[in-house]
Parts: C-alpha cells; sequence; structure tokens
C-alpha cells in the first residue's frame, strides 16, 4: 500500500468522472463525530450509503433513517426542494465525490479540534484535490471556507454555510448555482482527467463498503465490526 495522508477515504460516486452538470464537483464537509474505536477507512462511504441513500447493512437488525443533511446537500446542488425518489437520489450521489476534511473523529460538535489536526489534514486535501481534480469545489463550512479556497488553487470553490448551521437555501442555493456557471465557463480550458492507482482504490472502497449498522446489531456482531475497524485503521495508519 502507498503512503498516503488520508485515513478516511472519500466518497467517489460511480460516474464522478463524467459528473454533474457535466463538472466533476467535490462536496466537502468538515468532520465525523464518535470515538477513536469507531474510526475506519470507509466511513465516509459507509455513511454516505446509510444515510444518504437509505440502505442497510446486511447483519442489522433495524435500518438507520435517512439524514437531512444530505437531503439539504443534495437539494441545494440542483437547485430544486422536491420529493426526491430512490432513483434520482443514487444518480445525484454517483455523480460527485464528498470528503469531510478532519481526517480524525471529533468528541462532539462543540469540541475544536487542534491545531495539528487542521494541518495534517491540510496535507490529506490537498492530496485529494491531485486525485479528484475537481472542477468544483462547494465547501459546506464558513469556518473552513478561507482555508480550503487557500488550498484549492484555480479550482472554483463557492463556501456556504454546513446544513445544520443557520442553512437557508434562499442564501446557498444562490451561491451554488453561480459558482457551477463558472466552472462550467472555465472547465473548457481544463486538462483532460486521468485517473491512478489511488483513485482507482477510493472508487472501489465506496462501491464495496457496506452501510453504517450504527446501533442495529447484534452484540457478538458489535464486537467484530469494532474488531475489523481497529484492524482496518491500523493498516492505514501504517503508512500514514
Amino acid at each position: 500500500m502507498n503512503k498516503s495522508n488520508v485515513r478516511f477515504a472519500p466518497w467517489v460516486g460511480l460516474h464522478y468522472e463524467r459528473g454533474f452538470c457535466g463538472l466533476r464537483i467535490l462536496l466537502v464537509c468538515e468532520s465525523h463525530y464518535g470515538g477513536k474505536q469507531h474510526e475506519r477507512p470507509t466511513v465516509t462511504p459507509e455513511i454516505v450509503k446509510a444515510l444518504a441513500l437509505g440502505e442497510r447493512h446486511p447483519r442489522a437488525t433495524g435500518k438507520l433513517s435517512r439524514h437531512k443533511h444530505f437531503t439539504l446537500i443534495m437539494s441545494a446542488v440542483q437547485n430544486a426542494r422536491k420529493r426526491f425518489s430512490d432513483t434520482q437520489r443514487k444518480e445525484f450521489w454517483n455523480s460527485v465525490a464528498y470528503y469531510n476534511f478532519l481526517q480524525e473523529f471529533l468528541q462532539g460538535s462543540r469540541v475544536a479540534p487542534s491545531a495539528d489536526v487542521w494541518q495534517r489534514s491540510e496535507k490529506a486535501f490537498t492530496e485529494v484535490l491531485e486525485v479528484l481534480a475537481p472542477d468544483l469545489i462547494i465547501c459546506f463550512s464558513l469556518r473552513n471556507g478561507n482555508r480550503i479556497r487557500s488550498l484549492a488553487g484555480s479550482v472554483p470553490v463557492a463556501v456556504v454555510n454546513h446544513p445544520s448551521s443557520r442553512f437557508t437555501y434562499s442564501k446557498v442555493n444562490p451561491v451554488i448555482a453561480t459558482h457551477i456557471a463558472m466552472a462550467q465557463v472555465q472547465k473548457t480550458q481544463a486538462p483532460e482527467f486521468f485517473s491512478n492507482a489511488l483513485f482507482n482504490r477510493w472508487l472501489e472502497d465506496t462501491a464495496s463498503a457496506l452501510p453504517t449498522p450504527g446501533s442495529h446489531l447484534s452484540e457478538p456482531d458489535k464486537i467484530a465490526l469494532l474488531a475489523e475497524r481497529k484492524k482496518s485503521m491500523a493498516a492505514i495508519d501504517e503508512f500514514y
């Protein structure tokens, strides 16, 4: 395994290269929350499958509900407030990439990351940009907006509120729509996209990840799952 600064693989939709509105769009939020024992390399694809697409872990005793976080993002990017079908949800999420910037779990939304965590996460994000080569970045975090812009180079960056923080379509949608139009103009001068081994690995991680089961597991399955997570995270951190 090649050394990488990325601990949590991004969600890379099956049709990311083709993109949404003709653009490779990278959606960036800020962090995952939970105890360190729940860290695992495929946490982001697992969560998207469960909370955005409504898929169920094969060993789960119950199903997690879709989370409005993902519906708000999907609606804002498409500038459409409506009830989406399962097919429409799959089409959207298979057309974009989604990434949480911080490369360590936070204990809660009120816990401030250390300067060291921010710095290591900047290195990881630079790597994500190199591999995914987005035509547009949409940053759903006002706190992190300037940092994302400074790392993005010539890639257009739309910075809007996080879905859980003063998020309103009337403020968010026009910003995203403007930047989509800007990126479409700029894309005519962009170089051709070429995938590499890491891109293909993230694509496979996304395709093969099982939806996170939450707490809907039997006790033996919970113990086994924690052991799997610890093992997979240790393999990543060996090269981190």
